[in-house]
């Protein structure tokens, strides 16, 4: 085997580590912005549940308002009432102060009912922010590790590159370039095994002229295939 060969897998053997790195690295801002998206259905809901919760305080306080207007009324009529000295208008006054007496009992009702609305619409704004407090802790320590991740990732990132000069740095320029060129193109081997007369990348049988050549170990032999650099695995 060629002393470049053996040069050339430990070579690839970082690049594919840092390749895989590099990945992972790229990835973790994408997995964070994913763990910040869980919290958007549970602020919603939070804001949903405010909402709803003043809708009813708004109701609340428009029922409140009607039924000072109409108890102003009622006083208003009594004293009219203190002071006519007409009978039928005496009676008009009590037909109109039992009147405004009926719809002020019918919005106290409505009152109570809106109370009861308020309570719960609260409930299910302390269930929803309760939620939410624990979706955010949760995303919190998540960000977090992948924050630490990314540290560790870059520091192997740097030893791995530092261990990939020192390897690269005795191996011949021709065959280096050549073995990079393949690399960044196929993005996963450029330098595979023949076994069995089949070629560790692309799975294709080899010519009989490519094992020849792999045997005298005379040069780097490529698959006519696919391009790759083989070796015979002994």
């Amino acid at each position: 085997m060629l002393p470049d060969i053996t040069k050339l897998i430990q070579l690839q053997e970082r690049d594919q580590r840092i390749r895989a790195l590099q990945k992972d690295l790229k990835d973790i801002p994408n997995l964070q912005a994913r763990a910040k998206t869980q919290l958007a259905g549970d602020q919603a809901a939070v804001e949903a549940a405010n909402l709803a919760m003043k809708e009813v305080e708004v109701k609340i306080k428009s029922i409140q308002l009607d039924v000072q207007t109409r108890q102003l009324s009622i006083k208003r009529l009594h004293d009219q009432q203190f002071e006519t000295r007409k009978n039928d208008e005496f009676a008009a006054l009590g037909h109109e102060i039992k009147r405004y007496e009926a719809e002020v009992t019918k919005l106290e009702d409505g009152e109570l009912d809106q109370m009861e609305a308020l309570e719960t619409a609260k409930a299910k704004l302390k269930e929803a922010q309760a939620k939410l407090a624990e979706t955010q802790k949760r995303v919190t320590e998540e960000i977090k590790n992948l924050d630490e991740r990314a540290v560790g990732v870059k520091k192997r990132l740097e030893d791995l590159n530092a261990e990939r000069a020192t390897l690269a740095a005795p191996i011949d320029p021709d065959a280096l370039d050549l073995y990079t060129r393949i690399f960044i193109k196929k993005g996963d081997a450029a330098i595979v095994p023949m076994e069995n007369a089949m070629c560790g990348g692309c799975h294709m049988k080899v010519v009989v002229g490519v094992i020849q050549s792999l045997k005298q170990s005379e040069s780097l032999t490529q698959c006519e295939a696919c391009g790759r650099i083989l070796y015979l695995v002994e």
